[in-house]
């Protein structure tokens, strides 16, 4: 269905980038995983190249982590390390309270809210 889409719309997808993020049951995703097919009643499997994601694996999205069952931490341990680099390169400029103010507000604020709302 996916290829007679682009066809008529003349989009184009990365089969390569492609993921599938199965979400219901636990035995829905195992058969959806194992026979690589969305709904039982698919004639073919889903092409190789693209990618389901297996319980307790993350997948990044426009930055946001969408995953089954995995730990809750998980997306924060990159921002985390984001924040971290980014505050170290402003603490070798000596910036002042104030602009110490700022810098967090936009560096760890910034980077909280863009992962809330994602």
């Amino acid at each position: 269905m996916l290829n007679a889409w682009c066809t008529v719309s003349g989009a184009k997808f990365n089969m390569e980038k492609t993921e599938i993020i199965p979400i219901s049951t636990k035995e829905y995703r195992q058969r959806v995983i194992t026979l690589r097919k969305v709904n039982k009643l698919d004639q073919t499997p889903l092409k190789e190249q693209i990618h389901i994601a297996k319980d307790s694996k993350s997948i990044r999205m426009l930055g946001a982590w969408i995953e089954n069952q995995t730990k809750d931490d998980a997306p924060w341990e990159t921002i985390i390390d984001k924040k971290n680099g980014n505050l170290g390169s402003w603490k070798c400029l000596h910036p002042t309270l104030n602009r110490r103010k700022l810098i967090m507000q936009a560096i760890v604020g910034g980077y909280i809210q863009f992962l809330m709302n994602a």
